[in-house]
């Protein structure tokens, strides 16, 4: 899936999301590992091109933010624009993980 803009940043999060929980729930597989590699591997963040639409069309703060603290050099635009968009989906993969797990404590303590 290609993401170009915020919206769809924020619902591919959301399934990616679900996945790692479900990988976690069903085969022990670490839901943060899970998420790193589907981001690693997502095609907005491999292809230059679609990385750079993710990059120009979402959030970046958080992301950029991330970069600045690893110290992160980009040698050139590609390789620059391929690791924001890493940045920008797995913050938002995250941000979405705990959204939905802090629901489910919700929903259990609700019931």
């Amino acid at each position: 899936m290609t993401i170009s803009n915020q919206y769809e940043l924020e619902q591919e999060a959301i399934r990616i999301a679900k996945e790692a929980i479900e990988a976690q729930a069903k085969h022990g597989q670490d839901a943060s590992e899970y998420m790193h590699e589907t981001c690693d591997g997502h095609e907005s963040v491999i292809w230059t091109y679609k990385a750079g639409l993710l990059c120009l069309e979402c959030d970046r703060d958080n992301a950029e933010y991330q970069l600045d603290e690893i110290g992160y050099q980009f040698t050139d635009y590609s390789d620059y624009v391929t690791k924001l968009a890493y940045a920008i989906l797995f913050d938002a993969c995250m941000t979405a993980f705990y959204d939905l797990r802090e629901n489910e404590t919700e929903e259990e303590e609700a019931a």
